[in-house]
């Protein structure tokens, strides 16, 4: 079979294919649904090691319903037609492996929380637990989309621990990583289409660079019936918010960084005494972000939560709270007049995460912390925030203003810049620099600071 289309996930690849030719008896992929982790696997498998797998993808119905699906799997997988009638699962992993002859022989169990909440708590992974003490030569490859339930598997008092001896964690992409589905982009486009799609794979593939950005949200975002607005719609937020989420508890977050308080006052007194375990499970799940400034780590009050990838993001800001106008005016019409005057404004915002980002990947190791710095300036009574700062080794900080501009940052927007800096008293800062999206119109050489242009920030490997 020839080799499929595959793009990105380099270290993902490199990872889960090392353990496999290890020979790891179990092995577990976890991640937001809806992020690529079935095509990693399936490609890792079939395309780059060319082997023999079973791939059974669990359903939401009782165990012994998943039993008898997986045992007709496993008879089409190993044209051993008597396991397609077999109903214990201890039985077709002992023929699984009596039927190996020493070859290796990789099974991949997809959303296997499905069937582990068809059991009462640790059961199913107890049976696990016993299934990899006595295989000669199988590995199993745990996948599940419940970030929570699948963490649990690591637990020191689960009956995984120790058997699960590779773990990968599969993430929307990062910044660079999405523009391989628009490499010919100019770099502020490049920007502007990952602060709106973000990183997930099943949006990015569906993208057409020739199009605007406007247009492409047109077609995927606003119009209904599209595969993206529905894939939004009825399985992540749905799997969000499904039992007691109430709906608009991101559409409250929004684009916004908020403190708990702050979140608390625009829900009902209903759901505000709930609000702390909802926003808890948001965190485990990956979907909401809990963040503090890298210089005030321990102060409650500095603590905000945030929608963890752009695309969600995007939808809770502008498409989820307005469904009843879309229906009602042309998509155009929807973008230019409900999108396009804020866009700027809320690309700015994400251009502000994407240099973190940036200094993620390529920070030297006497950088110890990334993220946003507070600053109280008592003499002024002001305070506020710089974009990204950088904590290093020494205790200092260095700190970065990002701006999302149209035209190259000019001197005179550099001096305004570097002077709000200086004035702010108190400042445990040991350097300076500046972000700017279409780089600088001046000669930055010889100037104490630190420069980055969007150029550079797509200029690196991501590693």
């Amino acid at each position: 079979m020839g080799k499929k289309s595959f793009i990105g996930r380099k270290n993902e690849s490199a990872y889960l294919k090392n353990a496999i030719e290890k020979r790891n008896k179990g092995i577990l992929v976890y991640g937001p649904r809806q992020v690529g982790k079935t095509a990693l696997i399936i490609d890792v498998l079939e395309n780059q090691m060319q082997t023999k797998y079973i791939y059974y993808e669990c359903v939401k119905g009782s165990f012994q319903y998943n039993v008898e699906l997986f045992a007709k799997t496993c008879a089409e997988a190993t044209g051993l037609e008597y396991i397609a009638r077999m109903r214990d699962i201890f039985d077709i992993f002992d023929v699984l492996n009596e039927s190996t002859s020493g070859k290796h022989i990789i099974v991949v169990i997809d959303e296997y929380p499905y069937m582990r909440s068809s059991l009462s708590k640790d059961t199913l992974d107890s049976y696990m637990q016993r299934i990899i003490d006595t295989s000669r030569n199988l590995s199993i490859i745990f996948s599940g989309s419940w970030m929570s339930v699948m963490k649990e598997m690591l637990e020191y008092d689960s009956p995984l621990f120790n058997r699960i001896t590779a773990t990968l964690e599969v993430r929307p992409f990062n910044y660079l990583e999405s523009a391989l589905f628009y490499p010919n982009l100019p770099t502020r486009d490049k920007i502007a289409f990952y602060s709106v799609f973000g990183g997930y794979p099943f949006a990015l593939s569906m993208l057409d660079p020739k199009e605007t950005l406007e247009e492409n949200i047109a077609r995927l975002l606003v119009r209904e019936g599209s595969p993206v607005r529905i894939t939004l719609e009825n399985i992540l937020v749905r799997e969000v918010l499904k039992s007691d989420f109430p709906e608009e508890i991101l559409v409250r977050i929004g684009n916004g960084k908020l403190k708990y308080n702050e979140i608390k006052d625009m829900m009902s007194e209903d759901v505000s005494g709930t609000l702390d375990r909802m926003l808890k499970r948001l965190v485990a799940m990956g979907i909401v972000t809990k963040t503090s400034p890298i210089n005030r780590k321990d102060d409650k009050k500095k603590m905000f939560y945030e929608i963890s990838d752009n695309l969600l993001r995007f939808f809770n800001t502008y498409i989820k709270k307005n469904n009843s106008l879309i229906r009602r005016v042309p998509e155009d019409v929807f973008v230019k007049e409900l999108i396009n005057p804020s866009l700027d404004t809320y690309i700015s915002r994400r251009f502000e995460n994407l240099c973190n980002e940036y200094f993620q990947l390529v920070s030297p190791i006497d950088v110890v912390d990334i993220g946003t710095y507070w600053y109280d300036d008592k003499r002024k009574r002001t305070n506020g925030e710089f974009d990204s700062a950088l904590k290093l080794r020494n205790g200092t900080y260095m700190v970065f203003e990002a701006k999302y501009l149209k035209n190259k940052m000019d001197m005179t927007l550099y001096e305004k810049e570097k002077r709000k800096i200086l004035e702010v008293k108190g400042l445990q800062v040991s350097g300076m620099g500046f972000i700017s999206s279409s780089g600088f119109s001046f000669d930055t050489k010889n100037l104490p600071d630190r420069f980055i242009s969007g150029e550079e920030l797509y200029s690196i490997q991501n590693p």
